[in-house]
């Protein structure tokens, strides 16, 4: 039997049990006597044809998923603001349209973590959409409509935080790139570090770790994590942040910044305190967005390959829906210092 005559032979299997059963690739292996990597081969093409739906373990038919068009991706923001609103989400998903683009496939929508609250409007959403696969940008907020989107879609990827290991994620390495920032602040002479931050996560022990291996000082009133509201990581948690390490007994003479938007805001509330940026404390940021290069002084940052992460969760997640069987992955991309002004020197 050759390879068409084997591929129609599928088509009339799985036509046979009307849609009562999935056909796995072991047992279709077994039928042809060929290995399951022939099968898979075989649901590959035919799912290309659009002939077949691809399945975890298996295959059916694709007219059962005929309000599921297999070449729209959704995209939901872990925000409950605008949805164009941050610029580090805005570079993701400029990343994430290229390469599905580029991959022939579109995104169907982008909503907030506002429009899915609730397992119902999860629910509506996946009946209303045609989207065969979901990338979450952002950390988790961990709503019930997020645990529902996750049972239900098999072509699932997140980006920024791994949420569970069954699923792909793409991520940056926090961690080390606030161990370079204290290292290079360490370097100009600066020794009693402050740090802004909107939770704890690993960017917040590498400025921990940072600081032990140095032998600086061990101040946790130094270490200060403003929560954030459904607005995100915004220029206010700065503001908050600044006040609160300027108001100690003893100062910061820098603050490192888990973000830059936070470092914006900082670098505002003490321009409006007439404290000089970087002449009487240094400001660094993290991120490297846009804005960062145009603050005054220009900031120090920590670029995250944000366009690049974007690119790659289209990629896993059209690698998802072509093939039911791939192994998720998880990704963290490198980061690196982008030295501007606002540490200055010493």
């Amino acid at each position: 039997m050759n390879k068409a005559e084997r591929q129609q032979k599928i088509i009339q299997l799985i036509e046979q049990s009307n849609g009562k059963q999935m056909l796995g690739t072991r047992e279709l292996a077994e039928l042809f006597n060929v290995s399951e990597m022939t099968i898979r081969r075989d649901f590959q093409d035919l799912s290309l044809d659009g002939l077949l739906r691809r399945q975890h373990g298996g295959a059916s038919l694709a007219h059962q998923f005929s309000n599921t068009p297999s070449r729209e991706i959704g995209i939901v923001l872990e925000s409950r603001k605008a949805k164009f609103s941050d610029p580090f989400f805005n570079a993701v998903l400029e990343g994430v349209d290229h390469k599905l683009q580029e991959l022939g496939y579109h995104i169907a929508y982008i909503n907030t973590g506002a429009q899915v609250i609730t397992t119902e409007q999860a629910r509506a959403l996946l009946k209303s959409s045609n989207a065969s696969g979901i990338i979450v940008v952002g950390p988790p907020l961990g709503t019930e409509s997020m645990e529902y989107l996750r049972a239900n879609v098999p072509a699932f990827v997140s980006i920024v935080e791994s949420l569970r290991s069954e699923h792909d994620a793409i991520t940056f390495d926090g961690y080390g790139g606030i161990r370079k920032m204290v290292d290079h602040l360490v370097e100009l002479g600066y020794r009693r570090l402050g740090f802004i931050t909107g939770r704890s996560e690993p960017r917040h022990l590498g400025y921990l770790d940072g600081v032990k291996a140095h032998g600086l000082p061990a101040d946790e009133s130094l270490s200060i994590i403003v929560p954030f509201t459904v607005n995100g990581w915004t220029p206010d948690l700065g503001h908050v942040g600044a006040e609160h390490l300027m108001g100690l007994a003893e100062p910061p003479d820098a603050i490192i910044c888990a973000s830059d938007l936070i470092a914006i805001g900082a670098i505002q509330w003490l321009h409006q305190h007439n404290i000089r940026v970087p002449d009487d404390i240094a400001v660094t940021g993290f991120d490297n967005i846009t804005e960062s290069a145009f603050t005054a002084p220009s900031l120090t940052t920590v670029h995250v390959h944000k366009q690049l992460m974007g690119e790659l969760a289209a990629e896993r997640v059209v690698k998802r829906i072509e093939n039911a069987n791939e192994v998720p992955l998880f990704i963290q991309t490198p980061t690196h210092l982008v030295i501007r002004q606002s540490c200055g020197s010493r």
